[in-house]
């Protein structure tokens, strides 16, 4: 193995040798599964894929901007990008979260444990009561993300799956909390993680009560950061309403649904807030 290479010692050597000549062959895919000794495993590069212009020139003058919740982590390429990957599964792992396994990493190669099926690939075939049980499961752990101090960068439900009882935790390949307050960076994962869920059209009350299932558990500084967020872009929001619908991408109407649910949930916040402050007066 070459400098710097890491390996837990679930790949037979062998193995790891056909997987990295399989990669050599092959060097522009993104992130690959393959089968390894009777498991399956992801392969994952950080070297393959170009960065968009769009965020190239929001990295340009992502330091300038204010308020902090608009800046974003500047890109991880290389051996950069498995480094802060792998800090942060440690992280997550030390505080007793879960997350796949690093069997092995090198430069800007990292083989994971395998994980799947994703939430998103479990949730679209659920009926209304399952659904609304795994959305309230998953909102519950990312409060406990935050309350463990955490950030995740880049919540969907593409990036977690279920094990047992456990919600399961990857893809952590942004760092917002480098270029903003922590608070700020946990605000930004629960507006994050609220866009998909909007693309499934819950019921108003399903979507109250994961909002107060992340408010269990998160900090009270995310809450109060959440509300800041939601009071500046309200004025956006509202124009975007009014951009016609066949105008709309799937994006834009997934942020217009789920950013107005929330601007219409501060009350919510600002009770949530006042109750664990109250709390917190009687007990000291």
């Amino acid at each position: 193995m070459g400098d710097g290479a890491h390996t837990d010692g679930t790949i037979p050597e062998d193995e790891l040798v056909a997987i990295l000549h399989a990669v050599a062959q092959s060097p522009d895919f993104r992130v690959r599964a393959v089968e390894v000794a009777g498991q399956r495993v992801w392969i994952k590069r950080y070297d393959t894929e170009p960065l968009a212009l769009a965020k190239r020139l929001h990295g340009f003058v992502s330091p300038l901007l204010l308020p902090t919740f608009l800046r974003n982590s500047a890109p991880a390429i290389g051996p950069a990008g498995v480094a802060r990957e792998s800090a942060k599964i440690a992280r997550f792992r030390a505080t007793g979260l879960r997350t796949p396994a690093i069997l092995y990493q090198n430069g800007s190669l990292m083989i994971q444990s395998d994980v799947a099926p994703t939430l998103w690939e479990r949730v679209a075939g659920l009926d209304a009561p399952s659904q609304r049980h795994l959305l309230l499961k998953v909102f519950e752990a990312l409060g406990e993300v935050h309350r463990a101090g955490l950030v995740h960068g880049r919540p969907h439900l593409r990036d977690m799956s279920l094990g047992g009882d456990e919600v399961c935790f990857f893809d952590f390949e942004e760092e917002p909390e480098a270029v903003m307050p922590s608070a700020d960076a946990q605000a930004r994962d629960l507006v994050l993680l609220m866009l998909p869920v909007a693309a499934l059209e819950p019921d108003i009350e399903t979507q109250r009560d994961c909002l107060q299932a992340w408010m269990k558990g998160a900090p009270v500084a995310a809450i109060r950061s959440l509300i800041r967020m939601l009071r500046f872009c309200g004025p956006v929001i509202w124009i975007l309403r009014v951009v016609p619908a066949s105008l709309q991408g799937s994006d834009l109407r997934r942020f217009i649904a789920g950013s107005r649910f929330l601007v219409a949930s501060i009350s919510d916040m600002d009770s949530v807030i006042a109750k664990r402050e109250q709390g917190a007066g009687l007990n000291g």
